[in-house]
């Protein structure tokens, strides 16, 4: 019995040792994301980022390995983080991931234009916005796919009409 109980301690060690590999090599992913869904408060983004821990390690057991593994991330700390905005019923905020992105540029008013852009996704809904966040994160057509549970042909078309809806609503801004 004593024998039995070192082996499962064995196979939960390895279970967390595999984890904590998976989230470290994901670690700047789930960070951006918690950017985007918090207002950059550190308490807010450490909240977030527990909350997508959790529910990591709880649907870890489950990941089947059908899909990446920074697809699956992706999927479940997307999905957390609009719970976690709609749990705080506030607005949320890239400010971090615009500022970090506003950095790369020299000129201060392409940096007024991210942040604008940015307000204009958070007007999106949901759905609209978690496919902006990954196409402006460069991941592929499939990735973004795989992630929604759509097509890639249906990614397109809404990534098509998102950018006309965009581009109407930045024009009422203008007006």
């Amino acid at each position: 019995m004593h024998r039995k109980i070192h082996i499962e301690d064995s196979l939960v060690h390895d279970t967390e040792a595999a984890f904590v590999d998976m989230v470290k090599r994901y670690e700047a992913l789930i960070y951006k994301v918690c950017l985007a869904f918090t207002r950059k408060r550190h308490d807010e983004v450490e909240d977030l980022k527990q909350d997508i821990l959790c529910n990591l390690w709880q649907g870890y057991a489950g990941f089947k390995k059908e899909s990446k593994e920074s697809t699956w991330i992706y999927k479940v700390a997307l999905n957390t983080g609009l719970q976690y905005y709609h749990r705080n019923k506030r607005m949320p905020d890239t400010e971090g991931l615009t500022q970090q992105m506003a950095e790369s540029y020299v000129d201060e008013s392409d940096s007024r234009q991210l942040d604008k852009l940015y307000e204009l996704i958070h007007r999106l809904n949901d759905d609209e916005q978690k496919l902006v966040i990954m196409y402006l994160d460069d991941l592929s057509g499939k990735e973004i796919a795989d992630v929604l549970g759509i097509s890639e042909g249906n990614v397109r078309i809404k990534m098509f009409r998102i950018k006309e809806k965009l581009k109407k609503m930045a024009q009422y801004e203008k007006d």
